[in-house]
């Protein structure tokens, strides 16, 4: 152990006790499932779980239509994202800026109210079916793989986007400046010297999108009925009402950890083996274009925007029409579905926003701590810390309800059926964006300062709440507030936990539009966009917090 906690006893302690939370709650639930695939009904140990999930055509096909799925969408979103990056990154036109609220946009807004906006505009009844229906021309059926591929990669392709355009504005310039002055053609020069360069960009951003598409259930689960993947077949298992093989629930649980985490293995192997240094503050410059060039560089970036913006603006639309059954009768107005989610029944709001603040308070305070030791405490000890706090990243939210729930169904530690396991599932899920945020300037902040505070005789403790928590202070509120919004968006994990009287927003909103109540999963849809908004825009007013965009 370093010296750094040895001198410290106080964050000694801190760093065993966080280990030890993410010990319990998240590594012992996780082995507790993969060991359980190895388990067979007669409670021997046996790999038959995984024989016939690979012996049967129906299992089969669900693993494969998840890699195919995932494979898609990460390349469709990688040239979406990755070109509007590079776009955005090496040229100055119109409208370049307004790129930078895509995050923000991409990742409070749930995953449902997404998916039930595009079956609004795009499904069989949908609005440019409709709008077609005099000419007999009617698209293809959204309830499919393009349907799938499509909505998901307006979902994921902002991960690309952001992980390509940081690449690009910390690349060295001189690099490529060197390569044009020895005569090399530019189309030489961006696939010998740029491309290997944006390498460990490309590959992190290609992994984000894959493991949230694996991982995704709202999307799958509304437009995917005729194509199952391994996190709705596992849920469906789960809930079978013949109560459904226990090891195969495991099963397919387990192959979607490992699936993740083998990909996270590759991909920092592949990193590893390309390390470039580069001087900091001499990023490409960015070229001014005009004339038809310009126009479509706008037409491109304003295209993605509005494809963005266009589920939200169909959300509050459709949550102000009446509607008979499922039948939506627009041109009309009506309050009476807002009335029904606000005042006649507000329990999954209430619900969604109970859940959220506690696992705010608890994800903030050990994201802080945390943080600090992984910067400043270096040690074995904080690097076994380090690896766990990312470690849910690759886990499906269906997967850990899986996990919590086998392990916290009887024994020493009985959670299941109860709030705080549902609030567990939301703090393991979205810490390590936490940790990461307040990590952040922590890296910046020169260990003099805190040292000269302790030479005068104040305590480590003490220090750090007097001198670094300040610094640090404008990091952990964006981090509190991107907790807290993308929390109460949390839908994959929930559906695996909730129980009767704990109806969480997303939950409701999944279940009125599977019950063809669209206007009204709009309507509650709605109230959750603003709770998620209205937070969000007074962070950015009170601390002048740029939550979720790029600068």
């Amino acid at each position: 152990m370093s010296r750094a906690l040895r001198r410290d006893p106080a964050w000694l302690v801190l760093a065993l006790c966080a280990i030890g939370v993410l010990g319990v709650f998240l590594v012992l639930p996780l082995a507790g499932m993969i060991g359980k695939s190895f388990v067979g009904p007669d409670g021997q140990p046996s790999f038959g779980g995984y024989l016939r999930f690979f012996a049967e055509a129906s299992y089969r096909e669900v693993f494969f239509n998840t890699l195919i799925l995932g494979l898609a969408v990460t390349a469709t979103s990688m040239l979406v994202g990755g070109g509007l990056a590079v776009v955005v990154a090496r040229c100055r036109f119109p409208l370049a800026g307004i790129v930078t609220a895509l995050p923000l946009v991409t990742l409070v807004v749930p995953d449902v109210v997404v998916a039930a906006a595009w079956v609004l505009i795009l499904g069989k009844q949908g609005l440019v079916n409709m709008a077609l229906a005099p000419w007999g021309i009617e698209l293809p059926s959204l309830y499919s793989w393009w349907g799938m591929v499509y909505v998901m990669t307006l979902n994921n392709y902002v991960y690309a986007f952001v992980a390509v355009l940081v690449g690009l504005k910390s690349m060295d310039r001189n690099l490529e400046e060197a390569a044009l002055s020895l005569g090399r053609p530019i189309g030489r020069v961006l696939g010998g010297v740029t491309l290997p360069l944006l390498l460990p960009s490309l590959f992190a951003g290609a992994l984000i999108v894959f493991t949230h598409v694996i991982g995704s259930f709202g999307v799958p689960a509304i437009l995917g009925a005729r194509t199952p993947v391994l996190a709705v077949k596992a849920y469906n298992e789960f809930v079978s009402e013949m109560g459904g093989n226990p090891q195969m629930q495991t099963t397919m649980a387990s192959l979607l950890v490992l699936l993740g985490a083998g990909l996270l293995l590759v991909q920092k192997l592949v990193i590893e083996k390309r390390q470039f240094q580069m001087e900091a503050g001499r990023s490409p410059v960015v070229l001014a274009i005009h004339g038809w060039r310009a126009v479509l560089a706008s037409g491109a970036v304003l295209g993605v925007v509005l494809l963005s913006l266009l589920p939200a603006v169909v959300v509050v639309v459709t949550a102000f029409t009446p509607s008979v059954g499922p039948v939506l009768r627009y041109g009309s107005f009506t309050l009476a579905h807002l009335q029904h989610a606000l005042f006649r029944a507000p329990e999954p709001l209430y619900n969604s926003l109970f859940l959220a603040s506690i696992a705010t308070v608890a994800g903030v305070v050990f994201s802080v701590v945390s943080a600090y030791l992984i910067v400043k405490r270096r040690s074995w000890l904080t690097h076994v810390l380090d690896v766990l706090v990312m470690l849910p990243l690759t886990i499906a939210g269906t997967v850990l309800g899986i996990a919590l729930i086998n392990a916290f169904n009887s024994g020493w530690l009985v959670l299941t059926g109860s709030w705080v396991v549902m609030a567990l599932a939301y703090f393991l899920r979205r810490m390590p964006t936490s940790v990461r945020a307040a990590a952040g300037p922590l890296h910046n902040l020169r260990d003099s300062i805190e040292e000269a505070s302790m030479s005068l005789g104040v305590s480590p403790l003490r220090s750090f709440v007097r001198v670094v928590l300040p610094v640090i202070g404008p990091s952990v509120v964006a981090a509190a507030v991107l907790m807290w919004v993308t929390t109460l968006s949390e839908l994959s994990a929930t559906v695996v936990l909730y129980f009767g009287g704990m109806n969480t927003m997303p939950i409701e909103i999944f279940q009125q539009i599977d019950s063809g109540r669209l206007a009204l999963a709009c309507a509650y849809s709605l109230v959750l966009l603003l709770t998620i908004f209205i937070p969000l825009a007074l962070a950015r007013w009170i601390f002048k917090l740029r939550v979720g965009t790029i600068e």
